[in-house]
């Protein structure tokens, strides 16, 4: 409660002093006139949400102008917008056109009758138009176009389905870290490995074909005559848990893996190594930074298992990935990409 008073008295004092507005009545364009009054009724409560206007009331609008309808030409509703006091003036439409329903606002300066503002959104839904006249009314009060931000939740169908229908996104990337074999490769406790990897994305997962490669090099020291080192190769997906530039992900890849150490310290053993490959197995997840950009960072932790022959080869890999993906062109193409780890 006391929440609501704080946000409701901070809302009051920035409108104090602010321009003061007159939303005329939405035109509409073959719609009902019951779907332009709400619209209209609608917009002008979201735009007074905002706090950066004071907006004029219908009954003040219905005093000056004999009806809350909007005139046809900005010149024509000059004396009413000096009766009423107003600073600016929105005059707004909506319409049918074909199977879309076509919302547009119009923000006039009272003073010049110049237009400062001007945008529209487009829906195929009825359900969405109060999603829209949300965002067209933070669009006026910000003067940001509604397509250039957009929330989660303020999205409509027709964006949700023209998302659906653009094509994924092909690109490269390159991984450096370190994978931790559990005590399965004899004393090895720790292996530096790299990546390679080619990516496939989409709105909601990312494919990938990706190779690793992990060596101990405590084999170059010559006190130290240990040598160990594993190979694996997957194909994997992995479900992106947001759209965000900051996204969680989790999946799995299944594919090959191939593997040796030698546990020989005391002299050069390597003729006879302890060996094997077989069916390998990586789940794990992490997360994708900047996603909306060109270039992603990947904080990324597998497990991999190796399936030998007779001995299971397994433990954690923990690595950072830098990918690259080209965004222009149509539907996206093949990009490059390097990446560094621990």
């Amino acid at each position: 409660m006391v929440r609501a008073v704080l946000l409701s008295a901070a809302v009051t004092a920035v409108a104090v002093g602010a321009p003061r507005v007159a939303v005329f009545g939405f035109q509409g364009v073959g719609v009902d006139s019951v779907t332009a009054y709400v619209a209209t009724t609608v917009f002008r409560g979201e735009l007074a949400s905002t706090g950066r206007y004071t907006v004029i009331s219908n009954d003040e609008i219905i005093t000056a102008l004999g009806s809350d309808k909007a005139v046809g030409s900005v010149s024509g509703i000059r004396d009413v917008a000096a009766s009423l006091l107003a600073d600016k003036v929105i005059l707004g439409s909506i319409g049918k056109l074909g199977t879309q329903t076509i919302t547009r606002v119009k923000l006039v300066d009272a003073r010049n009758w110049g237009v400062e503002f001007e945008d529209q959104m487009a829906t195929t839904g009825d359900e969405d138009l109060d999603i829209v006249l949300r965002r067209l009314a933070k669009a006026v009060a910000t003067k940001q176009r509604a397509a250039a931000k957009v929330e989660m939740g303020e999205v409509t169908g027709k964006e949700a389905n023209e998302a659906a229908r653009r094509k994924a996104f092909m690109g490269f990337g390159l991984g450096l870290g370190g994978f931790f074999p559990f005590g399965s490769m004899g004393s090895t406790k720790r292996l530096y490995s790299g990546s390679f990897l080619g990516t496939y994305e989409t709105p909601d997962f990312f494919a990938e074909l990706r190779g690793d490669g992990a060596v101990d090099l405590s084999a170059l020291e010559e006190e130290d005559h240990r040598l160990a080192t594993a190979f694996l190769t997957t194909i994997g997906v992995f479900k992106l848990a947001a759209r965000s530039d900051f996204t969680p992900y989790f999946g799995a890849g299944v594919g090959m893996g191939w593997y040796a150490y030698v546990e020989d310290t005391t002299g050069y053993n390597y003729l006879d190594p302890v060996s094997g490959k077989g069916f390998a197995i990586s789940p794990g997840g992490g997360f994708m930074l900047f996603r909306t950009f060109d270039f992603h960072v990947q904080v990324d932790a597998r497990y991999n298992v190796i399936f030998g022959e007779g001995h299971v080869v397994h433990g954690p890999n923990v690595s950072v990935l830098l990918t690259y993906r080209r965004t222009s062109g149509h539907g996206g193409c093949c990009g490059r990409g390097w990446g560094w780890g621990w």
